[in-house]
């Protein structure tokens, strides 16, 4: 039997407060969070691969109140499940997603002369930062807290220099862009990609570019102190917002983000910083296992993308294991370079490289792509600090990646080992406020039914019948809309479709409080039905549709 659950309120306070007349409200709002969660006997799983079983974890607020064997689940706090869960630092994606705006620049180039082109031609502006111009919101960024991902580097995209990125905690009750932001600026995003149609324009060009611009830096700190000595000796310096930002590369206080592939370009940019006394982290580096020597004597890390290209003539063999017939020369060269690239997190485990894993600026699948990384060579263990501890310790987040007593409340809570291919995370806390993950059905089987329309709903508690219509629109896999008793009305939100098999929550407002009521079950075109539990005892649904996709009547 399919079961389901009536959070927080006991089965038959629902039958009463549906049967008492006013009892419901017609207003909804989020329901007000408990004032504590618990998880019951779950095996905790820190960033360094130990493990605690049998613990049972509190969350108040913003902390994780209690951790351990022995601690009581307190009378106030929403039992969640527990047993065969795990519970893991959340994900930190070293270059992450998330919205902003650049404002467009508009110049006409009728006027500029190609080898000495107005900054903003360039794309060399250091000096502009993402978290002036940043959008997203917490709404926003709900997506990727149920995958997993629970704080981002964004850095801003473009040629050359495009600017400075930020880090952000991706908090659910964030209502401004800034209430995200854990870091306001990071160092510049650095590229060896020329300008378009004006200088620097090759790649010898940029190279040129960058000497001379940690030239100009040099010299005008130079200046700066110079005149500091003797202010009557020279001109006072001239105020330069982007070369204030390279100046304090110099020097290595701040790093550089230097988004490269190639192990000839990575050769490049650590010789260009031996020369010029700068820090740079590699963004990108598919071919970083060449030059992994070369990046543990100068240590530097690398923020391996995971967004590994697709296989156009090369056809990897199926999951049978059977085996590839005989390649031919180009599908066997594409192979070869695909394999490389999926081995490369591995080879850079292998050689002492510090790293992260990341989704590439949102492209991959962050999850996904460990997995493939760990089919060509990457321990489990070392997946699971680059996806956590390593990122939290690079932007001076560390307590990110810790989940202990009195520690801030943010982790992800799964249904098997993080990196098993059936794995589902069923609860994801940032800074305490949990939501729910990536239902059994998110990436489950395609929708086998349209729940769009309305229905005729019955539901039998402890031989109680409560006549309901509901009336839900579908888009994709998930469905919401409202359900009206004779007494009120109540929203329907979270339904979700996998095949045939159906969820969704039912939200009621009495007397000025929220109830939910989670309810499963499965639908074959026009007639469905499903069943629930509550500690006071249980109920079943019947439902057919008498409007909408057949138009049942």
């Amino acid at each position: 039997m399919i079961r389901s659950r009536v959070s927080c309120w006991p089965l038959a306070l629902l039958v009463f407060a549906m049967a008492r007349p006013g009892g419901l409200a017609a207003q909804f709002n989020d329901p007000p969070a408990p004032a504590a969660y618990a998880l019951q006997g779950v095996t905790v799983v820190q960033a360094d691969g130990s493990t605690l079983a049998g613990v049972t974890l509190v969350v108040r607020g913003d902390r994780i109140e209690a951790m351990g064997a022995e601690v009581q689940v307190p009378a106030d706090a929403k039992l969640l499940e527990g047993d065969t869960l795990y519970v893991y630092p959340g994900i930190f994606d070293a270059h992450g997603e998330a919205d902003y705006e650049f404002p467009e620049i508009e110049v006409d180039r009728s006027g500029i002369a190609s080898w000495n082109p107005p900054r903003q031609v360039q794309s060399f502006m250091p000096h502009r930062r993402v978290v002036d111009y940043l959008t997203a919101t917490g709404d926003d960024l709900a997506g990727q807290r149920k995958a997993g991902v629970v704080a981002a580097a964004i850095h801003p995209e473009g040629r050359l220099m495009p600017g400075r990125g930020t880090v952000l905690v991706f908090r659910a009750d964030a209502d401004t862009p800034g209430g995200l932001v854990a870091q306001p600026e990071l160092g510049p995003l650095m590229t060896f990609q020329a300008a378009a149609g004006v200088y620097p324009s090759v790649l010898f060009s940029v190279i040129a570019f960058y000497r001379q611009m940690f030239e100009d830096a040099g010299h005008q700190a130079a200046h700066v102190r110079a005149f500091n000595r003797d202010p009557a000796s020279l001109p006072p310096p001239i105020w330069d917002a982007d070369m204030e930002i390279v100046r304090s590369l110099m020097g290595g206080s701040t790093p550089a983000f230097f988004a490269v592939d190639f192990g000839r370009d990575i050769q490049r940019v650590l010789k260009l910083a031996a020369e010029y006394d700068f820090r740079p982290i590699i963004v990108g580096g598919e071919e970083a296992w060449k030059v992994a020597d070369e990046l543990v004597a100068a240590d530097v890390p690398v923020l391996v993308s995971l967004d590994f290209p697709e296989p156009e003539r090369w056809e990897p063999r199926n999951d049978n294991g059977d085996e590839e017939e005989e390649l031919d020369a180009a599908p066997l060269r594409e192979k070869q370079r695909i394999e490389d690239i999926y081995s490369n997190a591995g080879r850079l485990a292998a050689a002492g490289v510090r790293f992260a894993l990341t989704s590439g600026g949102g492209k991959a699948d962050i999850l996904e792509g460990a997995r493939k990384a760990i089919e060509y060579g990457l321990s489990e263990q070392d997946a699971l600090n680059a996806l956590t501890a390593t990122p939290a310790s690079l932007f001076d987040l560390d307590y990110l990646a810790r989940v202990r007593a009195r520690g801030p409340a943010t982790f992800v809570v799964t249904d098997a080992p993080i990196f098993d291919e059936e794995m589902e995370i069923r609860y994801v806390f940032v800074e305490g406020a949990m939501e729910k993950g990536r239902e059994a059905g998110a990436a489950g089987e395609e929708p086998a039914v349209d729940m769009t329309g309305t229905w005729d709903v019955d539901i039998d508690a402890e031989g109680q019948s409560i006549a309901a219509k509901m009336t839900v629109t579908q888009e994709g896999a998930g469905f919401e809309g409202t359900m009206t008793t004779p007494f009120g009305e109540a929203e329907v939100r979270d339904g979700l479709v996998s095949g045939n098999d159906v969820s969704f929550t039912v939200v009621f407002a009495v007397g000025g409080e929220s109830m939910e009521v989670e309810m499963t079950g499965t639908v074959e075109g026009d007639r469905g039905s499903g069943s629930g539990e509550s500690p006071d005892g249980s109920f079943t649904w019947t439902a057919k549709r008498t409007g909408g996709p057949g138009e049942e009547n």
